[in-house]
């Protein structure tokens, strides 16, 4: 194959729902050989449709599929997708934590190591062993997936992807190309940068279509970048050429510039002297020690630090999900002791997002029971303990307007919102609520860039109301958007504070 004819090719596709929704509309893409393919885009975008329609889990209504410059019909299924050198590694953990690396990568291709019904485990363990060192994974083909780091763990889904293509078709010459599907959704920034340069080492094997709702991460590890806004696509960057940052790219996919271009000043002016919370020698053994701060009305703060620099345990010590050793913790004037569960500093003014949405919300209830669970003074009749609807629906209603969540009614299940619709009802929930203070914990994580603007503007409107908030995060962008100081961990000790000048500062270098 040579180098100048693309892999894979897909002319003019188009692709419509039900006679409504056309999810896309006369799109094309190209991949090579060796490179990294972005594909960006907001929720509804298109991005997920066009995969599964490369990876033959549904056909287009009108379009063309190229391989190595030849006209194919379009696979009718994942196999026949497969065939072509086509694989898929979704967003959530596909891993079997109790197999060992050499029985995962064979999993599900034991056959073609067996003889006389008994496998050949040297062969197996061998093959293995060429297969770490070819994708330069680190890690003995006999230690069990629960002890490796998340992202050698995904590493070994990846290389299980292109091991699957090669024992089931017999590829071994072949170019494969594998769709990473959101793969650093559940990673920290540290496994993060490792997952990438396990990706950039395997780019001699394989080429990558990377689905990503982090800008950052797709402006420095792909070679190209596609952008799909409501179906279409309206851009295409050749970043060995076009020199483009974060806000000419979020400006592709959401039409808009970007809030961090609005000046910190905004927000710094509603912070008030009313001390809300004081944290004094807060210690949890193996975790984080005589960490001090304290936190004003109207202020956010942010906790920042790497993998076990114990700033996620900080936080949910003070939502009351995790316990403290010693040390002072004071909400509004009067001690919180350790042991108190969620429900009591909830009553104290407390509350608790994050990001997991799973562990947030019931999947399993209707949008309208999701909002009324923590607004319940609020759908309840005055003089009896029963549940008013009308009120519950004006609730619900308000928070789907105001957050542009798409659903057909606030009785639709949790469970068939995108993830940016999850993420932006749980926020409003407490929007509604409005807490004295709002814990937040990866508030965006795995979102694309419009529904984390929606966040953004709705969290810094609670500011300026006089909500108080402490931040964690493995986003840093987001600390300069919504904090005012940020204090540093390491180790498990608050290192120093900087103001956001200072932070923006500080992570440029």
């Amino acid at each position: 194959m040579e180098d100048n004819v693309p892999i894979i090719e897909l002319k003019g596709i188009s692709k419509n729902f039900g006679g409504v929704v056309q999810a896309l509309d006369n799109v094309s893409i190209k991949v090579y050989k060796n490179e990294v393919v972005g594909v960006v885009g907001e929720n509804g975008a298109g991005k997920s449709t066009l995969m599964k329609i490369l990876a033959g889990v549904f056909p287009p209504d009108s379009g063309e599929w190229y391989y190595a410059g030849h006209k194919l019909p379009f696979p009718r299924n994942p196999k026949e997708a497969a065939k072509r050198g086509v694989a898929i590694v979704h967003q959530e953990k596909g891993v079997i934590p109790v197999l060992r690396v050499y029985q995962y990568l064979f999993l599900g291709h034991e056959d073609k190591y067996s003889e006389f019904s008994r496998l050949k485990i040297n062969e197996m363990k061998k093959y293995a062993d060429e297969i770490l060192k070819e994708f330069n994974i680190d890690c003995d083909v006999e230690s069990f997936m629960y002890e490796l780091p998340p992202s050698t763990q995904k590493m070994i889904e990846i290389a299980k992807a292109v091991l699957s293509l090669r024992l089931e078709y017999g590829s071994d010459n072949a170019a494969p190309v594998v769709i990473l599907d959101e793969p650093t959704a559940p990673l920290t920034i540290e496994e993060r940068q490792d997952l990438f340069n396990y990706i950039l080492e395997m780019k001699k094997a394989a080429s990558f279509i990377l689905v990503s709702h982090i800008m950052h991460e797709v402006l420095e590890f792909t070679d190209r970048i596609y952008v799909l806004r409501d179906g279409e696509l309206v851009a295409h960057y050749n970043l060995l050429q076009d020199k483009i940052t974060e806000n000419d790219l979020f400006k592709a996919i959401v039409g808009k510039e970007f809030i961090e271009e609005l000046p910190i000043t905004q927000t710094e002016r509603t912070i008030g002297d009313e001390v809300v919370l004081v944290a004094k020698n807060l210690t949890k053994n193996g975790s984080y020690y005589d960490v001090s701060f304290e936190l004003r009305k109207g202020e956010c703060i942010g906790i920042f630090g790497p993998a076990g620099s114990g700033k996620s345990e900080i936080i949910k010590t003070i939502a009351g999900i995790l316990d403290f050793d010693k040390g002072v913790l004071m909400v509004k004037g009067k001690e919180a002791k350790s042991g108190e569960l969620p429900h009591v500093r909830l009553k104290k003014g407390v509350g608790y997002f994050c990001g997991r949405t799973e562990e947030q919300l019931f999947f399993n209830w209707p949008i309208r029971k999701n909002v009324s669970i923590v607004n319940m003074r609020k759908v309840l009749r005055k003089h009896f303990p029963v549940i008013n609807f009308d009120a519950e629906k004006q609730v619900a209603e308000g928070i789907m307007q105001k957050f542009r969540i798409k659903a057909p009614s606030i009785d639709t299940s949790c469970q068939s919102l995108s993830g940016g619709n999850k993420q932006k009802l749980s926020v409003g929930r407490w929007f509604e609520r409005r807490p004295d203070i709002l814990l937040l914990e990866d508030p965006t994580i795995g979102i694309d860039v419009g529904a984390r603007e929606d966040i953004y503007e709705a969290l810094l409107e609670m500011k300026d109301e006089g909500v108080s908030m402490i931040l964690v995060s493995d986003d840093p962008k987001e600390y300069s958007i919504l904090c005012d100081k940020i204090v540093f961990m390491k180790s498990g000790k608050a290192e120093k504070v900087l103001n956001a000048f200072e932070f923006k500062e500080a992570i440029a270098t």
